[in-house]
């Protein structure tokens, strides 16, 4: 005789893989990773992405242990809620965003620095190259595929 698995076992299993993959593609999502929902789907409004990166100030800086670091001497636009501006290759600004607390670092055997992250949401792809500025400190270029890697800008 031959053993019937149960009616609810099928489309129960079937069921918990959506739910599996759905939750994949929001967590990415909001993460920024890879993945399908990472961009728009065609027809749509225009893709975007974030960028991520830090600032390193590498000399005339103040701290606090208690309140983290900032620019000085010069350097005092460069602190907490910087702005940061992402244009497109006209010099059309096309994201806005800041810099966060900054905190001292001291790497093994260097001299201490303040660093900076900061993340801008919404870039739209497909323009070419890019500019990043930070406080009117003049903008960098970037193509494409190295803005949306991990950016690593330093002043001082």
């Amino acid at each position: 005789m031959r053993r019937r698995r149960p009616r609810w076992l099928l489309p129960t299993l079937a069921a918990a893989v959506l739910l599996a993959g759905a939750t994949t593609l929001y967590v990415a999502s909001r993460e920024g990773g890879p993945g399908p929902s990472s961009t728009k789907p065609a027809g749509s409004a225009q893709a975007t992405r974030m960028v991520v990166g830090t600032l390193s100030l590498d000399d005339n800086f103040d701290w606090e242990p208690s309140t983290g670091c900032w620019g000085a001497r010069g350097y005092d636009d460069i602190k907490a809620g910087a702005q940061v501006v992402v244009t497109d290759s006209s010099g059309n600004t096309v994201a806005l965003s800041h810099l966060d607390q900054g905190r001292r670092e001291v790497p093994y055997g260097g001299l201490p620095a303040c660093k900076f992250n900061f993340l801008v949401r919404d870039v739209p792809t497909g323009g070419g190259y890019y500019g990043v500025e930070i406080a009117h400190r003049g903008r960098v270029q970037y193509p494409e595929q190295q803005l949306f890697g991990a950016l690593a800008l330093t002043l001082g």
